[in-house]
Parts: structure tokens; sequence; C-alpha cells
């Protein structure tokens, strides 16, 4: 991978900022397009939100009251086996992956009829849905190794969710990407400054001149969008996370809440905490999850939990994606999300076109800072 450490102000044609899975996307589908692109990212000793990631694929019960965001979100999860296959043989990794679908475990008859009606209603609403609910005994089936707790009454499932390995996943994008000619840069950006129809990017190593700028750092797009935003709608959601020692590989069906690595532990964790910036490990609220991982798998409760920890996710404020022009600056373009891993195949695919000028896909043509009303040249 090509590192720069020049000190000069160097002409880019497209500089993103944020090399997590989101910005390595892009950066790859860019790459992938002929594009001349730098990807930023800050130095550190683990990848941000991928460490603090399980990797699923998800699409299921998820945003009645955003439908396109739904379709995105499916849409995102078809083009996946196409891109993993690409991706692995550019980059020479081998990306584990499970294309076999997700499990909602229910706790009780109540549960399972509050689920039911939600999926039936977001049937309804797409049209169409690739799952349903699945009894007990179907849920037994599908994981055979797996003896679930006596108060799970069945659960959700759907086709097309799945899970992968996220930090092979990123590990894939940026070795294809600089394979593909696409340059890295390790250090931390501080600033944007709009400069001469261009973009000023002051990092830890000096400025960076470019023609396009692109902002794919998470929460930090809070500080570098300043330049065109006063207050940007996104803010931290924070999980806390349960890590189970080594077990027999049991589950290739991802269960929410609690799935199992490639390697055999087990990650629990499901919680959505608005805190700011704090990521301290509150014991009282990860008890809560590891209750209820028992509940549903109580050989959990037999094995030793091996460490706890927290991670930020970037939620907009709207609970949906975000990709858009800045107001003013129709070169400089926003990218936030909570979905990165299951957005993926969708954003190396679709959201190059956008950042050198094409319009975003009908389904996404709403995902703008618009909604917010800002007025943004699209």
């Amino acid at each position: 991978m090509t590192r720069s450490r020049s000190k000069s102000i160097p002409d880019h044609e497209i500089i993103i900022v944020g090399g997590g899975i989101c910005g390595a996307a892009v950066a790859y589908g860019l790459a992938a397009r002929g594009c001349r692109v730098t990807l930023i990212d800050a130095p550190t000793r683990t990848n941000m939100a991928s460490r603090a990631n399980v990797g699923l694929i998800w699409c299921q019960s998820k945003f009645l009251h955003l439908p396109d965001y739904a379709r995105w979100g499916f849409h995102s999860a078809r083009l996946f086996p196409e891109l993993t296959r690409e991706l692995q043989k550019i980059s020479g990794i081998e990306i584990p992956v499970h294309y076999r679908g997700g499990i909602i475990a229910c706790l009780g008859e109540g549960e399972y009829d509050t689920r039911r009606e939600y999926i039936e209603n977001l049937g309804q609403v797409l049209d169409s849905y690739p799952g349903g609910m699945i009894s007990r005994g179907e849920l037994e089936k599908k994981l055979p190794h797996i003896k679930f707790g006596k108060e799970v009454s069945g659960a959700a499932w759907c086709e097309e969710d799945g899970i992968i390995e996220p930090l092979a996943l990123l590990r894939a994008f940026k070795v294809a990407f600089s394979k593909l000619g696409g340059t890295f840069i390790e250090t931390v950006a501080y600033e944007v400054q709009p400069r001469n129809g261009g973009f000023l990017v002051i990092t830890e190593q000096g400025p960076l001149n470019c023609e396009r700028v692109v902002l794919a750092a998470g929460l930090a797009n809070r500080r570098l969008a300043r330049f065109a935003l006063p207050e940007l709608p996104v803010y931290a959601d924070k999980g806390q996370v349960l890590l189970v020692e080594r077990m027999p590989y049991v589950m290739p069906i991802p269960v929410l809440g609690v799935s199992q690595t490639f390697g055999g532990t087990v990650i629990i964790g499901f919680r959505h905490e608005f805190s700011g910036h704090d990521t301290g490990i509150v014991p009282e609220d990860v008890a809560t999850e590891g209750i209820w991982a028992t509940r549903v798998w109580p050989e959990l409760g037999k094995k030793r939990l091996i460490r706890a920890w927290s991670g930020l996710r970037v939620m907009p404020e709207d609970k949906q994606a975000i990709y858009s022009t800045l107001p003013g600056h129709p070169r400089a373009f926003l990218l936030n999300t909570h979905s990165a891993v299951t957005l993926a195949a969708a954003h190396a695919r679709y959201l190059p076109d956008f950042i050198v000028g094409a319009g975003l896909p009908d389904v996404a043509a709403s995902m703008t800072l618009k909604r917010f009303g800002y007025d943004c040249q699209l």
C-alpha cells in the first residue's frame, strides 16, 4: 500500500477523508473506474467501528417508516456475492462470509406476535418481503446444534441477510484499492478549507490540495464539514458488547444480538445508548445483555467471558443514511451511515458515480441534506 509523507502541497483529483468500511468501499469503487483517488485515514491500532462490528449484512425488520432505505439495504445485500468475488480476485484476500439468511429470536408469544405484525406491515409497504416468522421447530432445524432456551417461541427469518468478517472486508477493500492505483495516506485530517474552486485538506503531515473532497470520517465529519455546515445532524450511538470464549462453530446463520464469529467466539450486544462520546462500560447494562443472551442460548452461561467493550456508531438524526453535497460546495461530498457493512456493496457500486457528477440512484435520491432543510446542489 503506497504511503506518502510529503510536506509539499500536491494536487489530487479526489481525496476521501476516512478509511473505514464506508470510505474504503467508495475509494475502491472510484479507483475501479480509473479515478485518481487518495484515501486518508488516521493511524490507529484499531479499525474504529469495524472492531466493534459483528459484520452483519442485515436487512430484516428494518425501517418500516423509511421504505426506500429498506429497499436500499436489500438491494445492497443482493450485490454482495458479486462484490466479494471481485474483491477476493483483485486483493488476493479471502473474505469469510455466509449468505444463509438471518434470525431474530423471540422470547415468548407476545414478542413473537409483535415481530410478526411488524414484518407483515413491512411486507405490505415493500410489496414483497423475503422472509417471515418461523416456529421454534423450524428454528431448531435451521440451527440444529444450538439448544435454545425454553422461552424461545420462534423467530423472525430473512433469507437475504448474512454475515461477513468486517476486518477482512475492510482489508480487502484497501488492498484492492491500492492495486488499482489508489494512494493511501496514513495521517490525521484536522480541517477542510475551500480553495480556488477546490479544497485544502489540512493534515498532520501537511496540507493536501484536491479538486473534490469526500467526507467519510464518521463522527469526525461534524468537525470536518464546519466550513459549510455549522451543525451536522449526526450523533454518537453507543453500543456495549460482550465477547464469550471460543466454542465449536455452530452458527452459520447469525442471530441478532448473539452472533458467533468465524473464529468461534460469540459477540453479545444489542444496546443503543445516547450519551455523547462516553465510551465507558456500564456493568449493569452489559449484564442485562448477558442475561438476555443466556435466555436465548443457555449454553453461554457455562462459558467464560473474555472481555467487554463499547463502541460509538454513527447515527444520522433520522437514522437514514446521508449522501449529499455540502451547501454551497457541489464538489464536497458527505457520507454518513450507521449501516456501513450492509450498504458496502451499494456504496462501492453507486456512490462513485455520484461523486464524479451523476445523480444518486432513485431509491437513494431523497437521502441528502435537503431533508434537513439545507440547500444542496446535486
